[in-house]
């Protein structure tokens, strides 16, 4: 079986996973694919060697124990193919998780290993790596193909096992005739001259080894070849060894030339702009110094020649490429070039190009300093910067989803780009399904309907935009912002859309123009009660007279009823307004809420027989008491309750319940005024408790008004509403007292 899955990110890294084990194989696609390899996969060595030749995967990642062919075999045949030979091996077991199967397996050739159950992160952390060592092998096999210098490799015997283009271009071969033959023979070497062979035959003992020679080309021309012989070592064994060898004619006969003329080497080695310096391989003591080192490290010739090169490094450094920022010594930056400090202790950064030379019959190196201090704090700074953006960045992220509110950033045709943690709450999507999808898509309810309209009225104007919008379905209130941005760096223009429930506050603003409109008429109507309430008095008195005066009179009985039922009426509107007008004194006592209902049907029981109505109570059992003004509460009940009777057919019931009920959070106590009327008209219902509003004829339209405003006094509620069954339903909710207030 075999099977290449696609991911959608780093299509250009492929990794090939070898495993008998379903469930390993599916896991490991699966971290793979979401880290965005390239996957391909195998049950054994024989179908992972194929598949590997045809596809030439980036990575292999491989089992131990296999069918067929193992996984310590499968890494010797790809390790012996040319072309699969430098492909990264991954071995991965449950079996075999002893010492000695670990060192077989980097032995036939695997570069890491893991054993099961592993943790998902270091799997991917592992392929990381390899898959970056990969690269810069390859990278350091085509700088070594592209070197000018000869770049070899031999086996413990002494033959080649591989070479670049400046070797066979010298030797004026193809590799394929240069390899397994000795490089004593090819080069012309004297394997016993210098203790060259001496090096070579101990490979227990191998060290890098340094030698200069003559060799002659292929154009028959003899060359100074400078080598430099290491061994490669493979867990602390030298399998072979690498060779580099430069030619140095040309600085041969540059040295040959300073010899012959030392007036003029002094010439150019002092008018050189930058600082050189010759010091001794064994002691790395200053052998000669120019003037420009002298300048830029402000000592004498005399001070340096008294030196070694250890001396211009700071003390604290340590031989790392980790040097500490030179603005915050407790912030760590990557550094490539060295620390160097003047005479003054002043720190400088320098790159340095050396060169062996032989000065003074002593092997030496001949440096070039370059300072690069500017460019180096420079990238430091930057370095700075990258990170306080990274930070900036996570800082921005972390307060955009800490937002209680939905943010949206989004382009000119309303598809999200990006979304905060409330926008997916309210939509009830994850950022992921968010993305790339129109705001007015997301629901035919609000705030999108309302925000897909904006996003349309700013793509045509390009100003921000606000509006306020309620939505019929959850009865919440939305403000609406949008913001026109065209500076979003590369990605083109973008909105910011804001919405903001702003039910509570909208609440509160309609109830505080109620309560104000409330205050200012309950003012007036109380002036307006109290200044007619002497006239009526006077025309109530003059009809009085009359009546005495002119007893005898029956004729004039009709127009005297007449005047008294009106005058009547009158004295009953005046007192509703003078009552409506009266100030709250917060005069209040704890009261049971039984006690209240039981006084107020007493009261209604003569209105009810005469209208034929029942009266019925329902008390819940043991409900806190409510704290209220019992000779003002009192109209509520009443009123309510007579309300009801008047709305009620002949030989209906009215019901009087009482219940403890949970709103919002907050503990109630609730008295619910049920009739067995026609109920109330949905239009009715908003200006049901609105001054003078009345649907009764006769009626004052002030009963309601009343009602609802001494419940508002008493921090409570009067809701209007139907039963479900049928007529009208008042509620009365009465906020429950705290302990401290009991």
């Amino acid at each position: 079986m075999q099977e290449v899955e696609i991911s959608t990110g780093r299509e250009d890294n492929s990794v090939l996973i070898v495993n008998d084990e379903p469930d390993q194989l599916r896991l490991m696609r699966s971290l793979l694919n979401k880290a965005g390899y390239l996957v391909l996969t195998a049950d054994d060595g024989v179908e992972g060697l194929a598949l590997a030749k045809r596809q030439r995967p980036d990575l292999v990642i491989s089992d131990v124990t296999m069918p067929r062919m193992g996984g310590l075999d499968f890494c010797r045949h790809l390790r012996s193919d040319n072309e699969l030979k430098s492909v990264p091996i991954l071995l991965i077991s449950a079996l075999q998780k002893d010492t000695e199967t670990v060192v077989a397996g980097l032995r036939a050739g695997a570069d890491d290993y893991l054993e099961v159950p592993f943790d998902s992160t270091r799997l991917i952390a592992k392929v990381s790596r390899l898959l970056e060592r990969s690269r810069l092998e390859a990278s350091y096999r085509d700088l070594v193909e592209q070197a000018s210098d000869v770049i070899f490799t031999q086996d413990l015997t002494g033959r080649l096992t591989s070479i670049n283009l400046a070797g066979e271009r010298f030797l004026g071969r193809h590799q394929d005739e240069i390899i397994g033959n000795s490089f004593f023979a090819l080069f012309g070497v004297i394997p016993e001259s210098n203790g060259f062979g001496v090096a070579v035959n101990r490979p227990h003992d191998a060290r890098e080894f340094r030698h200069q020679f003559v060799a002659r080309s292929a154009a028959g021309e003899d060359h100074w070849l400078d080598l430099i012989l290491s061994p490669i070592k493979k867990l602390d064994e030298t399998i072979g060894f690498r060779g580099l060898a430069r030619d140095v004619t040309e600085r041969k006969r540059f040295e040959d030339a300073l010899r012959d003329s030392e007036e003029r080497y002094r010439l150019l080695f002092e008018s050189t702009p930058q600082p050189i310096c010759v010091y001794n391989e064994d002691t790395l003591a200053f052998l000669a110094v120019n003037e420009a080192a002298t300048r830029t490290y402000g000592y004498t010739r005399d001070e340096f020649l008294s030196m070694t090169i250890n001396d211009l490094r700071p003390e604290e450094d340590i031989p790392t490429l980790m040097i500490k920022n030179a603005s915050d010594p407790n912030d760590l930056v990557l550094s490539s070039p060295w620390r160097h400090q003047t005479r003054d202790k002043k720190t400088i950064y320098v790159e340095m190009t050396s060169h062996p030379v032989v000065f003074d019959g002593k092997n030496s190196k001949l440096v070039i300093v370059n300072d690069v201090t500017e460019r180096k704090l420079l990238d430091e700074k930057q370095q700075r910067l990258h990170t306080s953006l990274q930070q900036s960045a996570a800082e921005w992220r972390q307060t955009f989803n800490a937002m209680d509110f939905p943010v949206l950033i989004v382009d000119l045709d309303g598809t999200i780009k990006r979304s905060n943690s409330a926008a997916e709450q309210i939509a009830g999507l994850s950022a992921e399904e968010l993305r790339s999808r129109r705001v007015g898509d997301l629901a035919e309810h609000e705030p999108w309907k309302k925000a897909a309209e904006l996003i349309e009225n700013v793509r045509v104007n390009a100003v921000p935009l606000s509006a306020e919008v309620k939505d019929k379905q959850t009865g919440k209130t939305w403000a609406i912002t949008l913001y026109h941005i065209n500076e979003f760096g590369s990605t083109g223009e973008r909105v910011i859309l804001i919405a903001q429930d702003i039910s509570k506050r909208a609440e509160l603003e309609a109830s505080l123009r109620q309560s104000e409109m409330m205050s200012l008429l309950g003012s007036l109507v109380a002036g307006v009660a109290h200044e007619v309430r002497n006239p009526l008095f006077g025309i109530s008195s003059i009809l009085d007279a009359f009546e005495t005066r002119f007893s005898d009179r029956t004729e004039y009985l009709r127009y005297t009823n007449v005047l008294r039922d009106e005058v009547g009426r009158l004295t009953v509107l005046m007192e509703e307004l003078l009552e409506y007008g009266k100030p709250f004194r917060g005069e209040l006592f704890l009261v049971p809420m039984e006690e209240m209902i039981s006084r107020s049907i007493r009261a209604c029981l003569p209105a009810a027989e005469v209208a034929h109505v029942t009266l019925v109570s329902d008390v819940e059992d043991a409900l806190p008491k409510i704290r209220i003004d019992r000779r003002r509460l009192s109209k509520v009940f009443v009123n309510l309750i007579e309300n009801a009777i008047q709305h009620s057919p002949p030989d209906g019931v009215v019901r009087v319940e009482a219940t403890r009920v949970i709103d919002g959070g907050d503990d109630w106590v609730q008295c619910a005024i049920k009739d067995s009327g026609a109920g109330i008209l949905e239009q009715d219902i908003p200006k049901i408790f609105e001054p003078f509003f009345s649907k009764r004829r006769g009626g004052t339209g002030l009963g309601l008004a009343i009602a609802h405003r001494i419940m508002q006094e008493h921090g409570g509620k009067l809701i209007a509403g139907n039963n479900p069954t049928g007529g009208a339903c008042m509620i009365a909710r009465f906020p429950t007292p705290t302990e401290g207030d009991c």
